[in-house]
C-alpha cells in the first residue's frame, strides 16, 4: 500500500539544475554591437519547497516554510543571477533572491557569532546591475548528481545552507548540513516575468 506522504509529494518539471541553466541563458548579455530595444528582463519567479513539501512564503517582513492549501498565498520567490560570481559550474549557480515586489533581497548578517538570514531594503534588480561582488546576498545554489533538488549555500559564510526547520510554519534560516534542519529543496519557475529584453544585431 502506498504511503500518503509518497501520494502527495510534487515534484517539478525541472531539475534545480535545468532551472538554473535557463536562468542564466535567459539573462545572458548580448553580444557586442547588438541593440537592444527593450529595458532589461524582470526576476524570473519560483515556486520553492522543500523535500517535506513546505513551501517558502514570504510574510511581512519574515520568510516562513508551510504545507500548501487552497488558502495559501501564491508564495512567489523573485530569482536573477549573480553576475559577478556566475556559474561557477554545471552544478554551482550564484543567484539573489527576493520579494516578489523586487523591493527587499534576503541578506546573510553575523548576529552574535552566527550568521543569520535578514530581508533587506535593497532592490534585487539593482544588485543585479552592480558591477561589484555583493556577497552578503548571494547565494551559490548547488545541485549533485542525479538529484531534482538543490541547496542554497551563503557566499559570505561558506558551509551555511538556506534551511527550514522539520516543523510547518517556523522561519527559514540558515545551518550547516548533517542536523535535523532541511536544506534540500525543488524549484519550479511561473510564467509571471517571462518576458526579457529583444535584441537586434
Amino acid at each position: 500500500m502506498e504511503k500518503m506522504g509518497e501520494a502527495e509529494m510534487r515534484k517539478p518539471h525541472k531539475t534545480v539544475q535545468q532551472e538554473m541553466k535557463d536562468l542564466f541563458n535567459h539573462f545572458k548579455e548580448p553580444p557586442p554591437g547588438t541593440v537592444v530595444i527593450q529595458s532589461l528582463p524582470d526576476p524570473w519567479y519560483f515556486k520553492i519547497w522543500d523535500i517535506n513539501q513546505k513551501y517558502l512564503l514570504l510574510v511581512g517582513d519574515q520568510l516562513l516554510s508551510a504545507p500548501r492549501n487552497s488558502n495559501s498565498p501564491e508564495g512567489l520567490i523573485a530569482v536573477v543571477p549573480d553576475k559577478i560570481i556566475g556559474e561557477k559550474d554545471d552544478r554551482t549557480s550564484a543567484i539573489f533572491m527576493g520579494k516578489e515586489d523586487g523591493q527587499r533581497t534576503l541578506s546573510c548578517v553575523e548576529v552574535g557569532g552566527q550568521p543569520r538570514l535578514k530581508l533587506v531594503g535593497e532592490k534585487i534588480m539593482d544588485l543585479y546591475n552592480k558591477k561589484q561582488e555583493s556577497k552578503n546576498f548571494s547565494f551559490l545554489c548547488k545541485t549533485a548528481s542525479g538529484k531534482e533538488t538543490g541547496s542554497f549555500e551563503s557566499v559570505a559564510f561558506p558551509g551555511w545552507f538556506l534551511s527550514s526547520s522539520p516543523e510547518p510554519n517556523k522561519p527559514i534560516g540558515l545551518s550547516q548540513q548533517g542536523g535535523a534542519e532541511i536544506t534540500e529543496f525543488f524549484m519550479e519557475k511561473t510564467n509571471k516575468g517571462a518576458g526579457g529584453a529583444v535584441a537586434i544585431l
